[in-house]
């Protein structure tokens, strides 16, 4: 936590901040607010230190609604120099993240995007796909806007690619080329079947496909189909053939619409509906739109475009790995220049912040603008009214932002679960849900499960918000709710409040709301209270409710079913453990395993087509799945 000065008792705190801003020095650095608590609710950056602190006090009809809330709460106000104005922006977008400041425009999709790793640092590299890139000497492209979607890419890319996906234990240990060399999808490093020098040449066309550098790779490989066939090499030249068509299949699937340019470049834009905003960035790769991502924001009715802009910008490239080399922008953030010198220094070339006035580009801002109106159209009205009447019914201080809800599901004890979801400003943030396999009771005790599954959730609360620090931590669990509601009735309620007083967490308030009567049950009384059918509170709160009971319910049909499936392999001939495992990795069902060919089973790990064909053989005789 940042450090504070100490509450004058004399009543005179905001004199007191004013009388520490004078004695700020006049250069640039990050100064930031802190309340009663100590804890930070708002960080900013300046040139000078010393008049932009100054300014909150000398001049109050300027500060928007936001600033004056902030200084209504603060207590205190502190700095820290730095060499000049990018580190300034740099600094404060870290801290932003590290002690998310209620004051601060920040982004609600606060989530780590997937990145595609090729590790240089070995004779055979590999290709992976990670959430955080490092500073270890390996290539990154990304980031990529879902998991999913690349993981079908390179799906796809590994017909061109055949890159192996081993690990180095494998690679040290085994004595033969596995199933993927003999279906050219592995060049064989293993046992050094291909050979460092194609292998690495592979591996640099695989860079150059992520360097946006497809077209070219496209026609190398045309300009080798045709030798390979003008040699009368024809099995090569079917191989060039066949790669060509998966390369421009990966093309096709990224093309969303075509611009003059060709130039790396990403779109922004902003859409507001009241307290509410939203910012699109549409990611421009060789002329075509390759993917788009939205940035909820929560922002006060009088917070410009440009803070809001500004601040999503600066949150989002301080991770990017890669920056392109324009930006296109509805509006300019306030420090752009600032903003512009640091991106082209990340980048190691000059970056383009730019407002377009007219043409294809001014276009493609406004394209951008209407998906973010889209956007929060699709997220349905934000129920702050719901929201202040809860804190109204349950005597909070002020109405939750965050509000956590715990479910547990399981038949009799059997594959028992918990889940926990979290809705923000009254909407689901389904990045941020997670799910807890019960490992430590036994037999059917919901109350027991449920403070297990609290106990971990504390656990992990207190170990990410120290992990963060280091920017290593999950952003879901770091996040302290404001609200805890648990499914159940007064054994619940009981059960959580203790565990949540053990792991210091006593003071976060915490209700069980029962299904039958929809009784709301508090820690402040022993009576329930009976809210209104039609009350906002009350919907509010089985919303939140039946979410959790529903992400807990999937979860569990989804271990009973991979329960279902381990329990029949296990009655294959020649499938033991690790195949068992390989299979129920590779495939999320028995429907899948039992449609996939023979060929797809064969290549799971330490699978053969010898014993693929029993296992589907298997399948055909004592499932009623073909």
């Amino acid at each position: 936590m940042l450090a504070r000065d100490q509450r004058g008792d004399d009543g005179t705190v905001r004199e007191n901040m004013h009388e520490r801003a004078l004695e700020f020095p006049d250069t640039p650095g990050v100064y930031w607010f802190a309340d009663a608590a100590g804890d930070t609710i708002y960080v900013g950056k300046a040139v000078s230190l010393r008049n932009r602190v100054r300014s909150y006090f000398t001049s109050p009809r300027a500060l928007n609604t936001r600033t004056m809330q902030m200084l209504n709460e603060a207590e205190s106000v502190d700095y820290l120099v730095t060499d000049n104005e990018i580190e300034a922006l740099i600094l404060e977008s870290n801290l932003i993240k590290r002690y998310r400041p209620k004051y601060n425009i920040r982004m609600r999709d606060d989530k780590h995007y997937p990145y595609v790793m090729i590790t240089t640092g070995e004779k055979y590299p590999r290709v992976q796909i990670v959430r955080r890139p490092g500073e270890d000497g390996n290539r990154y492209f990304g980031p990529f806007t879902t998991s999913g979607a690349l993981r079908r890419t390179l799906d796809v890319l590994r017909k061109v690619f055949p890159y192996r996906t081993c690990s180095n234990y494998r690679m040290k240990h085994t004595r033969r080329p596995c199933l993927h060399h003999q279906v050219g999808r592995c060049l064989g490093p293993c046992t050094d079947e291909g050979g460092t020098e194609q292998y690495g040449e592979m591996i640099e066309d695989l860079i150059q496909f992520f360097s946006g550098r497809e077209k070219e790779l496209a026609r190398e490989l045309e300009g080798k189909m045709r030798e390979a066939a003008r040699q009368l090499d024809f099995e090569a030249a079917a191989r060039y053939r066949d790669q060509v068509n998966a390369l421009e299949h990966v093309r096709e699937r990224q093309k969303m619409i075509y611009t003059a340019s060709g130039e790396e470049q990403d779109i922004v834009g902003v859409a507001r509906d009241d307290d509410r905003a939203c910012v699109t960035l549409l990611f421009m790769r060789e002329g075509k739109v390759v993917g788009r991502e939205h940035f909820r924001v929560s922002a006060e009715s009088d917070d410009a475009d440009e803070e809001i802009l500004g601040a999503v910008l600066t949150q989002y490239y301080v991770d990017a790995h890669r920056v392109p080399k324009r930006i296109e922008v509805p509006v300019l953030p306030p420090d752009a220049e600032t903003m512009q010198r640091w991106l082209s220094d990340k980048r190691g070339s000059k970056v383009f912040l730019h407002r377009p006035q007219r043409g294809p580009r001014r276009r493609l801002v406004q394209m951008a603008n209407t998906n973010a109106g889209l956007h929060l159209q699709e997220q349905g009205p934000r129920d702050e009214g719901a929201a202040s009447e809860l804190a109204e019914e349950l005597g909070l201080p002020r109405a939750p932002h965050r509000v956590e809800c715990y479910d547990i599901s399981n038949i009799s004890g059997a594959a028992p679960v918990g889940s926990m979801v979290v809705f923000e400003d009254g909407m689901p943030a389904r990045h941020a849900y997670r799910r807890f396999r019960i490992r430590e009771v036994e037999g059917p005790d919901d109350v027991a499960m449920l403070g297990e599954v609290l106990r971990r959730r504390m656990h992990r609360l207190s170990r990410a918000q120290r992990e963060e620090r280091d920017g290593k931590g999950d952003s879901s669990f770091s996040a302290r709710p404001d609200l805890i509601v648990v499914d159940g009735g007064a054994g619940q309620l009981s059960g959580a409040a203790r565990i949540l007083k053990e792991a210091g967490y006593g003071d976060i308030p915490v209700v069980g709301l029962a299904k039958r009567e929809e009784l709301v049950h508090t820690t402040s009384s022993d009576k329930p209270l009976r809210l209104p059918a039609e009350s906002a509170a009350l919907q509010l709160l089985q919303r939140v409710r039946d979410e959790a009971h529903r992400f807990a319910i999937s979860y569990h049909r989804q271990l009973r079913r991979t329960e279902s499936m381990r329990s029949l392999l296990e009655d294959i001939p020649g499938i033991g453990a690790r195949r068992r495992n390989a299979l129920l990795r590779q495939f999320d069902s028995l429907a899948s395993l039992a449609e996939a060919p023979v060929e797809e089973i064969a290549a799971a790990p330490g699978m053969n087509l010898t014993v693929a064909r029993k296992v589907k053989r298997f399948l055909v005789e004592h499932t009623d799945l073909q």
